[in-house]
């Protein structure tokens, strides 16, 4: 693998090319589902700053400065790109070039060259088969990807694999047992099922095809995966995300995305006007609801 020297370079930047394609990639494919102009779709993909707070989540729970990392669904690279730059770490990602996903696979090499880093770090692989020995990261990361994958508990069982022992996977996942599907950005009861998650999309005048490629994980999904994999690989279960959301929820509303805050913003003022104690994010983590889901946990 190649070394980490890109450390000292100056900080990422995102051409006004890579913006267009991201437009013409995931913008164009999610403006008829979610009604948001493709343009903003696409500027927010690849807002850096998002990476940057991402990484301060993760710091939570485990160091980041200098570590071994891998993501998983690197998408157009900004989070590896820049996570090597402003915190030193020997970063990786796998994307798959496969149909459907080659326009990000290039984009991300683009990043990589047009910011004077190792285009080599991001290979052309799949979460259920990671192209790594045992024991290679510190740390396995992922973001919004696991809900897409063909099978998440191999994905899973894939970055349990690749830590080394005392090493973290840390995954945000959209919860369906939540109040909101973010691929759509609409409200939304407690979903067990894709006919139903598909139906009730259908009420929002959207197109449902895109609910069959997902799976619709929960808590109580995340909770069991851990103990299957437990009995493979030793590893603790450390957190679901719970604290984060209620801290979140316990002050005004600070969502990651200017998207979501926008389509939500009615919801959000009623909510911060009624939330006395946080008694409503109280409500949320007992009923397994929070969102996102953050499934971290410890190989030992």
């Amino acid at each position: 693998m190649p070394e980490n020297h890109e450390a000292a370079l100056p900080a990422i930047r995102v051409s006004p090319e890579l913006v267009a394609q991201a437009a013409n990639d995931v913008g164009k494919f999610f403006e008829p589902l979610n009604k948001i102009n493709r343009q903003t779709l696409a500027e927010d993909h690849l807002d850096l700053a998002k990476s940057t707070k991402r990484a301060q989540i993760l710091e939570r729970y485990a160091a980041l400065k200098n570590q071994k990392v891998l993501e998983i669904g690197s998408g157009y690279g900004n989070n590896i790109a820049v996570w090597i730059r402003e915190f030193s770490v020997d970063g990786f990602g796998v994307e798959p070039a496969s149909l459907g996903f080659e326009v990000s696979f290039r984009a991300a090499k683009q990043l990589f060259e047009e910011n004077g880093l190792d285009p080599a770090r991001i290979l052309d692989a799949s979460g259920e088969k990671l192209p790594f020995e045992d024991g290679t990261f510190d740390i396995v990361y992922s973001a919004n990807v696991l809900e897409h994958t063909s099978d998440p508990l191999q994905v899973l069982r894939e970055a349990v694999r690749v830590l080394k022992p005392g090493g973290i996977v840390h995954m945000e996942i959209p919860n369906y047992l939540s109040y909101f599907e973010g691929h759509y950005m609409i409200p939304m009861p407690p979903m067990w099922s894709n006919r139903a998650l598909g139906f009730w999309v259908r009420l929002f005048g959207r197109d449902p095809a895109f609910v069959a490629t997902m799976k619709l994980i929960n808590p109580i999904w995340c909770r069991r995966a851990v103990r299957s994999i437990n009995g493979i690989y030793p590893l603790r279960l450390i957190s679901l995300g719970e604290q984060l959301f209620l801290e979140k929820t316990a002050k005004p509303f600070d969502f990651e995305t200017k998207t979501v805050a926008g389509r939500l913003g009615w919801i959000i003022r009623t909510m911060q006007a009624v939330n006395v104690r946080n008694w409503i994010g109280q409500l949320i983590v007992t009923l397994q609801g929070h969102y996102p889901i953050y499934l971290t946990a410890k190989k030992l």
